[in-house]
């Protein structure tokens, strides 16, 4: 798996006509080479990949060689580094790879050890090949999502009236860590009340009390896979204009993840759920896009958006996750995790998105 990923990233070079490339993200660095650790950086030249590391994970890194690095121990930081660099490019004017997620002083640092280089962003490009998922990649986000299922069935029995958001949200991670969660994917948002009508509340002291909507989104993240789900429940009958707004959202959910299918467009899938909700008169109250790619990160391509140039294949991974929010009354999110394929999809997650009443 990671020699083929390692050939990907040749291909990259080879294609762009570059020399080579250098990889020090920690999300990237892990879809090359399986290293979760901090303080490595991964070179690429036309022909070879090097694997550089400190004392701290050397022997971890060791292993590295059976997938075709050349691992490199760090021993003066950056110095290590440039030193390497100025013995694997020692021409001028050879033209390297780079992400724009590399801050300007380590870039800065770096360049040190280069000799008058050409810099091209390819950023895009890996994006372009890690939006696909293997096999491998799947199995650990459909493992993700069983833990974040388990924890939203616990859930269910835990909470009542009088518990606050922020013991919902610790509740929520705690069972996921319990079930195999290596931790939580992204900052788990428990919210009640009219704060649902906020799409990124934060979790506090706030009590549940009757009739409170509570919009739980959350995730588990699994040898350094994310998965990704929102709910919204109630507690007591909720009040007609929410249970209609409910409605309104689970339909447009719905239809939108029936709708995804391989050669699909993001704009055209966003298009589905935002046209349900304008229809129904809350296109003002659905200000975000109906989804996003998920893997490594929370939020990866592609996007679906009413800018979205996406189009959907085979094996990605997306979210759908449409919503209303209405100031002084609440909000209602219903998000599902799917993989795109020839002609259709399958959802990661598979609690209820029935509306449910506590």
């Amino acid at each position: 798996m990671y020699k083929n990923r390692i050939k990907s990233m040749l291909d990259i070079i080879a294609k762009k006509e570059l020399d080579g490339a250098i990889i020090t993200s920690r999300d990237n660095t892990m879809y090359f080479s399986s290293f979760s650790g901090t303080d490595s950086i991964i070179i690429f030249t036309r022909e070879k990949a090097y694997f550089a590391t400190d004392f701290r994970y050397i022997e971890t890194a060791s292993s590295l060689s059976s997938y075709g690095y050349e691992v490199v121990l760090i021993e003066e930081g950056l110095k290590s580094i440039t030193t390497l660099l100025s013995k694997l490019f020692v021409e001028k004017n050879i033209r390297i790879g780079y992400e724009n997620t590399v801050s300007y002083g380590y870039f800065d640092s770096l360049k040190k050890g280069l000799n008058e280089c050409v810099y091209a962003d390819i950023t895009e490009d890996l994006l372009t090949i890690r939006s696909i998922k293997d096999k491998t990649e799947i199995s650990l986000m459909a493992k993700a999502a069983s833990i974040a299922d388990m924890a939203f069935s616990h859930i269910l029995k835990f909470v009542k009236i009088g518990v606050t958001e922020i013991e919902i949200a610790a509740e929520l991670e705690y069972v996921m860590k319990k079930n195999g969660a290596s931790f939580p994917a992204f900052d788990t948002i428990a919210i009640s009340g009219k704060k649902t009508s906020m799409p990124h509340g934060v979790p506090d002291s706030k009590k549940l009390m009757n009739h409170d909507a509570v919009t739980l989104d959350f995730g588990a993240n699994y040898k350094g896979y994310c998965s990704d789900m929102t709910r919204t429940f109630f507690m007591g009958t909720p009040s007609f204009e929410l249970e209609r707004i409910y409605k309104i959202v689970f339909k447009a959910q719905k239809e939108a993840q029936d709708y995804i299918k391989e050669n699909v467009t993001g704009f055209n899938a966003d298009k589905v759920a935002r046209d349900i909700i304008e229809s129904e008169g809350y296109g003002k109250f659905f200000g975000h896009s109906t989804g996003h790619g998920v893997g490594l990160l929370i939020h990866e391509e592609p996007r679906l958006s009413v800018k979205s140039k996406a189009v959907l294949k085979c094996n990605m991974a997306v979210t759908v996750e449409p919503g209303i929010y209405i100031p002084d009354l609440g909000g209602v999110r219903i998000e599902n995790t799917v993989i795109v394929e020839k002609g259709g999809c399958y959802p990661l997650n598979h609690s209820v998105k029935e509306l449910i009443v506590i």
